[in-house]
C-alpha cells in the first residue's frame, strides 16, 4: 500500500468518526433568522421582478429595432 493510499484510508477513517455534540440552539433563534431573512428575501425578490420587466423591455426594443420596426 502506497503512503497516500494509507494517508486517504486514515483520513476516511477520522472523518468516519462521530464526536458527541455540546451544542445548544435556542429556540428563538429560528425566529431571529427568519427576521434578518425575511426583508432580504423580499428585496431580492422585488430587484427580480423590477429587473425582469426592465431587462424585457430592453431586449424587445433591441429586438424590433434589429428586425427593422420602429418603437412602439
Amino acid at each position: 500500500m502506497s503512503d497516500l493510499s494509507r494517508f486517504l484510508l486514515l483520513l476516511l477513517a477520522l472523518l468516519g468518526v462521530a464526536a458527541p455534540a455540546q451544542a445548544y440552539i435556542d429556540p428563538n433563534a429560528g425566529g431571529m433568522l427568519f427576521q434578518l431573512l425575511a426583508p432580504v428575501f423580499a428585496a431580492a425578490v422585488g430587484a427580480w421582478l423590477f429587473l425582469r420587466r426592465w431587462i424585457g423591455d430592453q431586449c424587445r426594443r433591441l429586438w424590433r429595432r434589429l428586425r427593422g420596426r420602429p418603437d412602439a
